[in-house]
């Protein structure tokens, strides 16, 4: 039995029992993306086939409820952006259709190490998604929004994308500094640490992805200072796509500084990790990820498979011992993510007391919630006073009023 306690929503799970033919059969979580343009990208032929986005989301419909696959599936005219679960023969079946198609032309998928490296699989199964056993497949104007309406890569080639073991290797250099692309309660229970130092990366206080090119434009001229080697990193490796790119692009090119990231993901780090200890090469202590993945699904988090017991890094909220289980704020309105030890979850946990005195507030359209006390100081901590705002940032609602005009492509929400 498999179980997590996070509630990101109304429509998500709050955790999850195997039911599945995956507690016979084994089961799988796929983790994977494209983007057209970047590197290797898709050969001539197969261009013009990315303008009919309507095609290849109705695949994976078919492909996905043909194998009964559950999961997200993202599709614009970018890319693709894919996670889906189910048991280990089915994912195995749904890879080898992947492979044959056009979408994965060019892509270097004939060894079992390149399928790995690319699919990203991690244990789990179809009820990691909820009970409703189907794939979400939508259409939407960027596979992960960043929050910058048609931003693009001037030139895909100026950041280098390191394999795990590479990244491992750049880790220990002079002048190393190792930055999180995710969210903050995200980097809170698990992230990499400086083998010089054994201090964690720089891990921004950005609540959502779209908050980072305004965290870039406030925090600019500290980074133009660096005379570094900054390494990102994300879960999947998607978000360090844009994200770096668009750093690269507001810092310039600096003597002695370079921009990389690590491919894959922290999800390939743990893969390539686990293999390493498999193989004898390494020891469990010698990862420089320590804590947990956080993943967007029922599971809540993972870490390395071949060390069932991973340390802790983060404490309970409430009562500050050592702890990595997730939960919520359970005030109205507030949705902040926490970490909450299983014994101070059955006490009602708040994010603060300011939050708590808000319980008692009622949606209203017209009307946002008020910002509660340690949002605040999180929010005045993050752009230190002198938040910069970004031009032509895109909530879905807006861009989809944008793209109503007819023949315009009209993005769902994610």
């Amino acid at each position: 039995m498999s179980t997590s306690r996070l509630n990101r929503g109304q429509s998500d799970p709050i955790m999850y029992t195997c039911t599945c033919p995956a507690s016979a059969l084994g089961g799988t979580v796929l983790l994977f993306y494209r983007y057209w343009s970047n590197k290797p990208q898709l050969p001539s032929p197969e261009v013009e086939k990315t303008k009919d986005l309507e095609s290849l989301a109705a695949l994976h419909k078919d492909l996905t409820e043909k194998h009964n696959l559950t999961g997200k599936i993202r599709i614009a005219r970018e890319g693709y952006n894919v996670t889906v679960a189910g048991t280990s023969p089915e994912i195995d079946e749904y890879i080898r259709y992947c492979c044959k198609h056009w979408s994965f032309a060019g892509l270097r998928l004939d060894t079992e190490e390149d399928r790995q490296l690319f699919f990203k699989p991690s244990k789990g199964c179809a009820c990691v998604f909820g009970p409703e056993k189907r794939a979400s497949v939508r259409i939407t104007a960027e596979i992960t929004p960043m929050g910058i309406e048609g931003y693009a890569p001037a030139e895909w080639e100026n950041i280098e994308a390191l394999l795990p073991a590479e990244f491992h290797k750049r880790c220990y250099e002079e002048k190393t500094l190792l930055l999180d692309v995710r969210n903050i309660y995200e980097s809170r229970i698990g992230y990499f640490i400086d083998p010089h130092t054994r201090e964690p990366a720089m891990r921004p206080q950005i609540r959502r992805f779209s908050q980072w090119p305004q965290y870039i434009e406030t925090h600019l001229q500290d980074l133009e200072r660096e005379e570094k080697q900054i390494m990102t990193y994300c879960t999947g490796g998607i978000r360090c796509e844009k994200a770096t790119r668009w750093m690269q692009e507001k810092i310039g090119s600096q003597e002695g500084q370079k921009v990389c990231t690590l491919h894959g993901g922290i999800a390939a780090y743990l893969s390539w990790m686990d293999e390493e200890i498999k193989q004898g090469r390494k020891q469990p202590h010698e990862s420089l990820f320590r804590g947990r993945n956080y993943v967007f699904d029922a599971r809540g988090s993972v870490g390395l498979t071949i060390n069932t017991h991973v340390e802790p890094v983060s404490r309970c909220h409430v009562c500050a011992t050592p702890s990595d289980n997730l939960s919520k704020c359970r005030s109205n309105g507030c949705h902040l993510i926490l970490v909450v030890c299983p014994l101070c979850e059955k006490q009602d946990p708040r994010c603060c007391q300011s939050c708590r005195d808000m319980n008692t507030w009622v949606p209203m359209v017209a009307c946002p919630r008020p910002m509660c006390m340690c949002e605040s100081e999180r929010e005045a901590e993050l752009w230190g006073g002198q938040r910069v705002k970004v031009s032509k940032t895109q909530g879905w609602r807006k861009a989809k009023e944008r793209r109503d005009a007819p023949g315009q492509l009209k993005p769902q929400g994610t």
